[in-house]
């Protein structure tokens, strides 16, 4: 039976040389010219008040299902990104509502990332939209289903179940896979299938990631992305002041809270809690202290590009001790 690592149970280990002389060197940009971040779709996040500000951010938010509009509203043709159900995305994709030769971003949004329905819907949907339809789907929890990601044509994928400070699925249904574990094992498959030339998914690490050392961890272990919800809440654009402070609901879209902005009542067992937060800082000093750390830790390993990062470093195990020594 193997064990599952923490993210506080490992390191990353710098290259014996580096040849980078300057972190100004560094392009910590993916290919849309953003860091390599999703904000998460969650109702205590974003809203009509700042969605805007997140668009225009180094980051990228994801539209929450049904926010913004009616049920079968408007889809976003500007490249934003929106979550819808499973429902609905078959609505306008599978019963080809949607107009053909726009750009669509979409989040197949449900917990359950492992049913065969998403991956004959994606088949299907990939043949009459094509490279104009991006996929994400999720969230899966075993690295052999990454395979079936790959293998439908899925264009990221959410990774991690029950990680999330405000879900309970793990602890309810012991479901769970440490993050290390999914990330590390999917890395190897995904070089496997690059050397062999076939189409591999992006990798979204999603849930738990409440450090800027978890986030670079994640990318160092082979995570194409980061999706952060409690990070991005802790943000002053997404609270509410009050008495001089910024406060803050921060729950999950699972959680008796997230159904009732979702549908308007609880129509499941609810799988989250309710904390009550206040800002830290905003969102341009958020992403500003994940852009330093990440151009640090890339020059550390002799990395230019997120290319030479992503998955391709030295990563050792260390004791929990170890970790508290450096734990500032």
């Amino acid at each position: 039976m193997e064990t599952m690592l923490s993210l506080n149970e490992i390191a990353i280990l710098p290259a014996r040389n580096s040849r980078v002389r300057s972190r100004k060197d560094i392009d910590p940009y993916d290919l849309d010219g953003k860091l390599p971040l999703f904000v998460a779709p969650m109702t205590c996040i974003l809203n009509d008040k700042n969605i805007d500000i997140f668009e225009d951010s180094f980051a990228k938010p994801i539209i929450p299902v049904d926010y913004f509009s009616p049920e079968y509203g408007m889809l976003p043709y500007n490249g934003s990104w929106k979550a819808l159900t499973l429902d609905q995305f078959i609505y306008w994709f599978s019963n080809e509502n949607a107009k053909k030769h726009e750009k669509y971003n979409i989040l197949i949004d449900c917990a359950n990332g492992h049913m065969n329905i998403l991956y004959e819907l994606v088949k299907k949907t990939k043949k009459s939209y094509g490279d104009d339809l991006c996929i994400m789907i999720g969230n899966i929890a075993n690295p052999e289903t990454y395979l079936d990601c790959c293998k439908a044509g899925v264009d990221y994928v959410r990774v991690g179940i029950g990680g999330g400070s405000g879900c309970t699925t793990s602890v309810l249904t012991g479901v769970h896979a440490s993050m290390h574990y999914l990330l590390s094992h999917i890395n190897t498959i995904k070089k496997q299938l690059l050397s062999q030339d076939k189409f591999t998914t992006k990798v979204v690490a999603d849930g738990g990631i409440d450090t800027i050392a978890k986030v670079i961890k994640c990318l160092a272990l082979g995570a194409d992305h980061v999706m952060m919800g409690k990070m991005f809440a802790y943000c002053e654009e997404a609270g509410e002041l009050c008495n001089d402070k910024i406060h803050k609901q921060y729950y999950g879209q699972s959680s008796h809270m997230g159904q009732l902005d979702r549908f308007g009542k609880v129509v499941s067992q609810p799988e989250g809690t309710v904390l009550q937060i206040v800002s830290k800082y905003t969102l341009d000093q958020l992403l500003y202290e994940i852009e330093s750390a990440l151009r640090s830790a890339m020059s550390y390993c002799d990395c230019v590009t997120l290319g030479e990062f992503i998955g391709n470093v030295k990563i050792c195990k260390q004791s929990i001790n170890e970790f508290v020594q450096y734990e500032k």
